[in-house]
C-alpha cells in the first residue's frame, strides 16, 4: 500500500460512525456484510448511499436483487457485527450464526429485528467508487426505528467498535 493510501486510511480511521449491516437475498441466497459508508441521501424521496468494496462476495447477490437492507446496530449486537465483518471465521449462515432474529420486508432483503433502525431499500443508482469500491444509492420502500426504544448505538473508531458511555 502506498504511503498516501495509508496516511488517508489512517486519517479516515478517526472519523466515527455507526455500524450498519447490508443485507439482501436473491434466488435463495442470502448474503451480509459491515458498512460504514451509510448515509442519508434525501427525505423526498426517502433515500440513503451505501458504498460497498467491489471484492466483497455479497455484492454480485446485492446487485442481483436490485435491493438491500440496511440495519443499523445497537451496542447489543457487538457478535452480529463480528460474524458479518468476517471476523468470527469462515461461517457457512451469517444469518443463523449471528444468533439474531431475521425478518423479510417489502423487497424480501433480511432485516435484523434487533437493530436500533432498519432500512428496506431499492436500488435506484449504482455508481463507481474510484477503482476499489461502488455506492448504491436505495430509494427506502420500508424503514422502523426499534419502536422509539432508546438504546446505544455501536460505533467503529480507529479500527475497533465502541460503545457511547453516558457523561
Amino acid at each position: 500500500m502506498d504511503e498516501n493510501r495509508l496516511a488517508f486510511r489512517n486519517a479516515m480511521s478517526q472519523w466515527a460512525s455507526g455500524v450498519t449491516v447490508i443485507t439482501a437475498e436473491h434466488a435463495g441466497r442470502r448474503v451480509g456484510l459491515v458498512a460504514s459508508s451509510f448515509t442519508s441521501v434525501s427525505a423526498d424521496p426517502p433515500t440513503v448511499l451505501v458504498c460497498i468494496d467491489k471484492r466483497s462476495r455479497s455484492l454480485s447477490t446485492i446487485d442481483a436483487a436490485g435491493s438491500f437492507g440496511a440495519n443499523v446496530l445497537a451496542s447489543t449486537q457487538e457478535e452480529a457485527f463480528r460474524v458479518f465483518a468476517g471476523q468470527a471465521g469462515d461461517v457457512v449462515d451469517k444469518f443463523t450464526a449471528c444468533g439474531e432474529t431475521v425478518r423479510t420486508k417489502t423487497t424480501g432483503s433480511p432485516i435484523l429485528v434487533e437493530s436500533l433502525a432498519w432500512f428496506d431499500c431499492r436500488i435506484v443508482r449504482r455508481y463507481e467508487g474510484g477503482t476499489s469500491h461502488v455506492i448504491l444509492v436505495g430509494e427506502v420502500v420500508d424503514c422502523d426505528s426499534a419502536s422509539g426504544v432508546a438504546r446505544a448505538p455501536l460505533i467503529y473508531f480507529a479500527r475497533a467498535t465502541r460503545r457511547l458511555v453516558d457523561v
